[in-house]
């Protein structure tokens, strides 16, 4: 019994993988091209900068609502659906603006609906894992949809490479998009027949402490200090050919897949130490960026990747396996919620000091510390 249900879990994780892969297909497909085109419809760095950071903020923030509406309804997937509706066919939608507001608009939009589905499809992952499998749970999950993070900004690049316009390339990303969906549709179909069992409940409910709360603070911290991809593809522009400025996005899609996949691995031999490894790759995205030539930007992207693949996996997986199921979506909500502030203190700060690497440089480097001082500290606080 023990091992169908663990067979069983693993077959919905690899199908939810797929319906990411093909949803990565969609966003990261658009996100390679976002920053160029804002900038065409008049926006300036500062300007794009608040753009996503507010964007990204609230699609983070509002997991805390979905989560815990998730957990009080038990209704994880129809949340996935309405979420995955929401930040799908955003994208396709952009082909359609007219002006920076509208743009802007859809581009939060598409954030919101990641925000809405994220912490029940971060519930279904970690519930239908096995014991001790979370983080490999994780592992599949992000290496199957980096291949669409991968596999979209190549198909945008090829379209910008044979005269396609940003447009043509949104309206492109319709198809991954409703594909998704229809997978999505089979993952719940396969769950309602395996009724898959929740697994045995964690030793340790950091819920019940501040020992969560300061962890999440901490990441939120070292995400107020990361220096986005963004900012690498708007200053790309003028040094490169345009259809070259999504392949460093895919760049860095490379890397998030590779390091998140290996260290979502490694989290269920090594632990939660592995957080560190985050906050010390990102202190040199910066520093890359101070060789000048395009090939540090492609070298940043890809530490850039690396960052974000192990905080989609390790620190992930540190919630998973130290919060109760039963109030792990609203756990993920309140995580989530807390890194997207980060984000957002990213974006406004590094596009305000966007003109002078040496303050940004400095700026990464002082938080990134702050960042490690807290994180022992709820290490240590930790049972």
């Amino acid at each position: 019994m023990a091992g169908r249900s663990i067979g069983k879990g693993t077959v919905l994780i690899i199908i939810l993988g797929i319906v990411s892969l093909f949803a990565d297909f969609v966003y990261e497909g658009a996100r390679s091209i976002i920053p160029q085109y804002l900038t065409t419809l008049g926006g300036s760095v500062f300007l794009l900068g608040v753009v996503l950071g507010v964007s990204e903020f609230a699609g983070y923030a509002f997991r805390l609502v979905s989560g815990k509406i998730a957990d009080r309804t038990r209704g994880y997937w129809a949340i996935m659906f309405l979420g995955y509706a929401i930040n799908l066919f955003a994208v396709p939608l952009l082909a359609l603006s007219g002006n920076y507001i509208t743009a802007a608009i859809l581009v939060f939009l598409e954030r919101f609906g990641k925000g809405t589905r994220a912490p029940s499809k971060d519930y279904v992952i970690s519930t239908a894992a096995s014991k001790g499998g979370v983080g490999r749970a994780f592992a599949i999950s992000a290496g199957l949809d980096q291949v669409g993070a991968i596999v979209g900004p190549i198909s945008v690049a090829l379209i910008l490479l044979y005269k396609g316009t940003y447009r043509t390339a949104f309206a492109y990303l319709a198809i991954p998009g409703a594909i998704a969906m229809i997978v999505l549709l089979a993952a719940y179909m396969y769950h309602s027949k395996s009724r898959i069992r929740r697994q045995v409940p964690p030793k340790t409910d950091l819920m019940s402490s501040r020992r969560f709360l300061l962890y999440s603070i901490a990441i939120a911290v070292s995400a107020a200090g990361l220096y986005q991809v963004a900012f690498v593809l708007y200053g790309a522009q003028g040094q490169i050919d345009i259809a070259l400025i999504p392949v460093i996005f895919l760049v860095a899609m490379i890397g998030e897949g590779l390091f998140g996949f290996v260290f979502g691995l490694l989290y269920d031999r090594i632990g939660r130490n592995l957080v560190y490894s985050g906050l010390l790759l990102s202190l040199f995205v910066p520093l890359l960026l101070l060789g000048g030539s395009p090939v540090y930007m492609f070298l940043a992207a890809l530490v850039f990747g690396a960052v974000t693949g192990i905080q989609d996996t390790v620190m992930r997986a540190v919630v998973g396996t130290t919060v109760h199921p039963k109030q792990r979506g609203y756990a993920y909500g309140i995580f989530n919620a807390f890194y997207g502030f980060g984000l957002l203190v990213s974006s406004v700060a590094i596009g305000y000091l966007y003109h002078s690497i040496a303050n940004i440089v400095a700026y990464v480097f002082i938080i990134q510390a702050v960042a490690f001082v807290m994180l022992t500290v709820s290490f240590r606080k930790s049972v």
